[in-house]
């Protein structure tokens, strides 16, 4: 009965012996966990938007992820190092507080461009700057600190190439400015204190610059090279899936819309109509004695003369408006914000232009057309409809004419 006495006296959380400073510690941990995961959220949103081009490539983004959090992990203690060896310890972290301030106020005044570039250049602008001030100084004498210094300059000079790399000519151009600002750090730093470098390096100044030079360039250009092979990758994907696309909603002989695409297009515009009140129209269009045509000249023939037409017609349209084939000689016109009046005076152009214009083989055709308007509560075929019987009319009516129907509602 004892030990049932006891076990009950510790079943509470709250009474256990420094349960209230376990339970702070750990909404401190979670509390920082929260601002740490915000921080790589924001810091990834200054490198990677979502209408960049090479964010559509899943390999591109990871690759420049890794190098970010590769960054992050380097630059801090590149900087912990250099404030280690350097004087201007106190002058060096207030201006890296101006920067993020500054940072931080332009990116929540939605000033993307400038915040982006100062997130890409500001590191390595400090270390440039602090670097050459202890030299001019006499701050800067231990070789390891300078050595060190110019490598963080190095790593820092990698984040506008992640920022800026994935245009090629665009990035090229970053890499020449980091690689000219890398350059420039060597020439002032051998200028204000050559006994140093001579001392650190064992080799002359000019050999030195170039190594910079190369150690630089040949960072940048293995990132932009890993960028532009992912590109094109993609691209290739992008170019594929765009003319698999292409197949499913194409004909393929007149590169028109299909039928069933069509059928898609004129329910999605029956759809808009219904909401904007505005009016839509039809026509439906058919070749005059096409049969004639491919029994006299064959089928080539008459596909090469149904070719010419399709592609008469579509540059002959609106941009708004969408053509398509229906099948065999028949295409489809649909016209958006039309009335019933300007589809037949758009008919009666397209029927005039094809009467005079001259196909293969110095040959002339005409055509029927029949027009249409949308009125509620028309279905799909039943607008579709009224156009062909509109269209059959005029080819009973003698062909090479317009035939137009009103709504039966």
């Amino acid at each position: 009965m004892e030990w049932k006495n006891s076990l009950t006296s510790h079943t509470r959380f709250e009474d256990m012996p420094g349960w209230n400073v376990l339970e702070k510690a750990t909404n401190q941990v979670a509390s920082a966990c929260i601002v740490l995961i915000a921080g790589l959220n924001w810091i990834f949103a200054l490198g990677i938007q979502a209408d960049m081009p090479f964010y559509q490539a899943r390999n591109l983004a990871v690759i420049n992820r890794v190098s970010f959090i590769s960054l992050l992990l380097a630059l801090p203690g590149a900087f912990l190092l250099m404030l280690a060896g350097f004087e201007h310890t106190l002058s060096l972290l207030v201006s890296g507080l101006l920067i993020g301030s500054i940072i931080l106020t332009l990116n929540y005044s939605h000033q993307l461009q400038y915040t982006q570039a100062i997130f890409a250049f500001s590191p390595a602008v400090i270390i440039l700057a602090y670097s050459l001030i202890e030299l001019s100084s006499g701050g800067l004498s231990d070789p390891l600190t300078y050595i060190l210094a110019r490598q963080g300059l190095c790593l820092a000079l990698l984040l506008p190439i992640l920022i800026y790399g994935y245009e090629r000519s665009r990035g090229w151009m970053v890499l020449g400015i980091c690689v000219i600002l890398f350059l420039g750090f060597d020439v002032l730093s051998a200028r204000l204190s050559g006994t140093l470098i001579s001392d650190a390096t064992g080799i002359s100044q000019g050999l030195f610059s170039v190594l910079s030079a190369l150690q630089v360039a040949g960072l940048s250009a293995c990132l932009l090279y890993v960028q532009g092979i992912t590109m094109k990758h993609e691209q290739k994907v992008r170019q594929s899936h765009e003319k698999l696309q292409g197949m499913v909603i194409r004909d393929g002989m007149t590169g028109l819309f299909n039928h069933s695409f069509m059928e898609q297009l004129i329910g999605d515009a029956i759809n808009r109509s219904k909401r904007s009140k505005n009016p839509l129209s039809l026509l439906m269009i058919d070749v005059d004695s096409f049969k004639q045509i491919n029994d006299t000249h064959g089928h080539n023939s008459g596909d090469e003369v149904l070719k010419r037409l399709a592609k008469l017609l579509e540059e002959s349209k609106r941009s708004t408006d969408y053509l398509g084939r229906w099948g065999g000689d028949e295409l489809v016109l649909l016209l958006t914000d039309t009335s019933l009046q300007g589809a037949a005076n758009m008919a009666e152009k397209l029927r005039s232009l094809v009467e005079n214009h001259t196909f293969p083989q110095q040959r002339h055709l005409t055509i029927s057309v029949g027009a249409s308007e949308y009125h509620n509560p028309d279905d799909v075929a039943g607008f579709i409809g009224r156009a062909d019987a509109a269209m059959y009319r005029a080819k009973r009516g003698g062909r090479n004419r317009v035939g137009s129907q009103k709504s039966s509602h």
